[in-house]
């Protein structure tokens, strides 16, 4: 499936029947990043696909002793999740959103939970981080108000998790945006283990986030070069940002 600069490729036949859609992008402290990943190795989810597109970096990951595409997509019989291990370019945040969105509805996706923190100048004198969300409809509403999630009111998500969110939204794909406090420019898998622990109460799942505690330095470490790229196109993208504020925010 494509949808102009972008091509979904299936490298392996899909036969799930309404699955909940699941996806983690490069942004603060690198929250969706870490807890899809974790997902992927805990729940031992299958490679099923990537994405394609000439205006991605020239990048390629390697896992196992194996190149790998750097957005990718797996799921096992319940669960599909996307993945991204390089920031998203800007020219490709709009055409990305698009192509993912239709290719989840064309699998009959009933519910897309996108991961992703918020920044909080305080992140180290929080023990526990706060979990809120952002829900497109009354189905999604409910779900929250019975995991008694907090709702994040009046604000704005920038990037690609609130183009997506709002893609859901326009096609009429339930859709809820989960955001744990967290650092701003630090790898940060104590929040990432907060969505991943409100995932758990809203899809019924019982992944253990102990490993994402307890080896917390050591994935830092891993991931500060994803960190201060992703650092750098979030500056980027707030530059072009504050020149689209209404006159109202200035």
């Amino acid at each position: 499936m494509s949808n102009m600069s972008i091509k979904i490729v299936e490298s392996k036949k899909l036969e799930i029947k309404n699955p909940v859609a699941i996806t983690g992008f490069p942004d603060v402290g690198l929250v969706g990043t870490i807890a899809v990943s974790h997902l992927i190795s805990t729940l031992n989810l299958k490679e099923i696909g990537h994405v394609e597109s000439d205006e991605l970096p020239p990048i390629v990951v390697v896992h196992g002793k194996r190149p790998k595409a750097p957005i990718r997509l797996y799921s096992n019989a319940e669960i599909v999740v996307a993945i991204s291990e390089i920031p998203i370019p800007p020219s490709l945040v709009y055409p990305l959103s698009d192509s993912l969105v239709d290719w989840f509805m064309s699998k009959g996706v009933k519910l897309a939970v996108l991961l992703g923190g918020m920044a909080n100048p305080k992140r180290m004198e929080v023990e526990k981080p706060g979990v809120y969300g952002v829900s497109t409809g009354k189905g999604p509403d409910e779900i929250l108000q019975k995991n008694k999630i907090t709702f994040f009111e009046e604000g704005f998500i920038t990037g690609q998790d609130g183009v997506t969110l709002r893609t859901c939204m326009e096609n009429g794909l339930e859709s809820i945006y989960l955001m744990a406090e967290s650092h701003h420019a630090y790898p940060d898998p104590g929040a990432a283990a907060a969505v991943v622990q409100a995932v758990n109460k809203i899809l019924g799942l019982d992944v253990d986030v102990k490993m994402l505690l307890e080896k917390e330095a050591e994935i830092r470490i891993v991931m500060r070069d994803l960190m201060r790229r992703t650092e750098e196109n979030m500056k980027t993208a707030q530059k072009m940002h504050e020149q689209e504020l209404p006159v109202m925010y200035g």
